[in-house]
């Protein structure tokens, strides 16, 4: 039984990405790891455009 997500918990799961990727942009990951398809995801569920939230933490998604 899959639970949606709060905004709360949306949030909260956003911001963990950012201070992962703040720590970790420059190491390799795991292929199934889906950084910005996560944060897309969070985005949706908390109603941020995906894009400006790119912009504006300055987030290279280069795939």
């Amino acid at each position: 039984m899959s639970q949606e997500l709060t905004k709360v918990q949306a949030f909260k799961e956003l911001y963990e990405l950012l201070l992962y990727y703040s720590e970790n942009r420059d190491k390799p990951v795991s292929e199934d790891f889906d950084f910005f398809g996560n944060v897309k995801k969070y985005c949706n569920i908390i109603g941020i455009d995906y894009e400006e939230f790119l912009e504006e933490f300055h987030l290279k998604n280069e795939f």
